[in-house]
């Protein structure tokens, strides 16, 4: 028979690992909110942009108050999917939750890259090279809003519970 902390342990882990995705797309969405204000971007077309990528730009801005729902649910879905690769990473290599700061910080790089070179050129987007501040701007959220949340996360989650 399992003890209670035996039982609560994979629960907690699991909560702390979902809470941090949600912090980490919470974190970098917020950011960009404000970063693309300054260059006359609203929330509304931030979440409409990112519903674009799936849908296309004429449906998601067709789609109304949807469009917003899909962009915000797509970008957290995919902080989610993010969280659960950096905690299967660090199953097979823990020291990815042991040094979470280094880790994290080239988790969010790697993130960067993945969605601009990869998820965005293979979307129903316009690929188009950012400019320089929008680079530094998104790299600054992808790594300390972004990636560190998330090996922050799990590492705790990878901690063992007190007796």
């Amino acid at each position: 028979m399992m003890s209670d902390a035996a039982e609560r342990a994979p629960r907690q882990g699991r909560a702390t690992i979902v809470f941090a995705a949600l912090l980490a797309a919470a974190f970098d969405l917020t950011f960009a909110f404000v970063f693309y204000s300054f260059q006359g971007a609203t929330p509304a077309r931030i979440l409409r942009g990112i519903a674009a990528g799936l849908i296309g730009r004429e449906d998601a801005l067709a789609a109304g108050t949807w469009g917003l729902v899909l962009g915000a649910a797509l970008h957290f879905l995919i902080a989610g999917c993010a969280a659960f690769v950096f905690y299967l990473a660090s199953r097979r290599w823990p020291m990815l939750a042991q040094r979470w700061a280094l880790s994290g910080a080239a988790f969010g790089v790697a993130m960067y890259l993945v969605m601009h070179f990869l998820v965005l050129p293979l979307s129903r987007l316009t690929f188009h090279l950012p400019s320089l501040p929008n680079v530094i701007g998104e790299l600054f959220s992808h790594i300390f809003l972004f990636g560190m949340v998330i090996a922050y996360g799990v590492a705790r989650a990878n901690r063992p519970l007190p007796r």
